[in-house]
């Protein structure tokens, strides 16, 4: 692990291009991942994430989306894949397939269970990773949600999921707006006894989360933002509040719109961004999700304009 790139830069929650049937599009996934991956300050890749649409994907799609990763990643890029299921057997066999597909580190989202709420219930969200974690020798990766999700850890768990499992390297920093959360969590990880990385996720927040302090930042906004984001992230880590600040300014408008009502939208609004940026070439999304529509399409645009991105290449 210590050979892989984890901090000091920016991982991508990839997409993942489909055709007009609705079939994984792996060429356009691969030329994707081959522009994105050659960005300087671009550390690797999470896949089979929600901005990947990996609950909608079979079982070998995910296997070979993994395969694909880590055949064109450069060996210090680590491929980081996210675990999400119905069931904690259906997980841990994600897990297992994952670590023979060649993935470096596992995300593990939240568990899925009606009426779930983690506050309430924790023992729900120690007994899921446990049995993922028992199952494998990856390194773990914490998915924190902010205050108000209902798969949103209270701060106390967060904090006794890092110091039971020693697997546990880095937490997915999502608190979204809630930047007193994001600044508890931080300052708690930073004194827990051990390096643990913290990800800020989030792009309407992301500008004030790395003012707290962030080791890097994982989002896929730098799917189609890749450089905006390295060059917010570094000036910050340099003590250059004026560039960044700019920065956060001039891409704000479209996070907003991108992170905002309804919020289950969030990762739809992700791929036709990237489609009206020429980063992919077809904008289509797997059920249950929709493509937004045609009102949505304008006004992504239009702050997508304002934002004048540098092309990826």
């Amino acid at each position: 692990m210590s050979t892989l790139r984890y901090t000091n830069g920016i991982l991508i929650a990839n997409l993942m291009p489909f055709t007009a049937a609705l079939e994984c599009d792996w060429d356009q996934l691969r030329d994707l991942t081959r522009r994105l991956k050659a960005i300087d300050g671009i550390n690797g890749f999470v896949v089979n994430a929600y901005a990947g649409e990996g609950p909608t994907l079979t079982r070998e799609e995910r296997i070979r989306a993994i395969e694909l990763h880590r055949a064109e990643c450069n060996r210090d890029q680590p491929v980081i894949a996210a675990i999400l299921d119905i069931s904690t057997a259906g997980a841990v066999t994600q897990a297992r397939d994952a670590e023979l597909a060649g993935a470096d580190a596992l995300l593990l989202c939240p568990p899925i269970a009606s009426s779930w709420q983690a506050h309430a219930s924790p023992q729900v969200a120690l007994e899921y990773h446990r049995a993922i974690i028992e199952a494998v020798s990856l390194p773990i990766v914490l998915f924190q949600l902010a205050v108000g999700d209902p798969s949103s850890y209270s701060h106390a768990l967060l904090m006794q999921m890092v110091q039971e499992f020693s697997q546990v390297f880095a937490v997915k920093m999502a608190q979204a707006a809630d930047i007193v959360r994001y600044d508890q969590d931080w300052l708690a990880l930073q004194s827990c006894g051990r390096c643990i990385f913290a990800w800020p996720a989030v792009g309407s927040s992301m500008f004030h989360c790395c003012t707290t302090g962030a080791d890097g930042i994982l989002t896929g906004l730098a799917t189609f933002a890749p450089h905006e984001i390295v060059a917010m992230f570094r000036a910050l880590r340099r003590g250059e509040l004026h560039p960044a600040r700019e920065l956060h300014r001039r891409l704000a408008p479209m996070n907003h719109r991108i992170y905002g009502h309804p919020y289950v939208d969030l990762h739809c609004r992700y791929k036709e961004l990237a489609f009206q940026a020429g980063v992919i070439s077809t904008p289509y999304v797997r059920g249950p999700m929709i493509r937004v529509n045609e009102r949505e399409r304008v006004a992504l645009q239009a702050t997508l304009d304002a934002a004048a991105l540098r092309p990826i290449g």
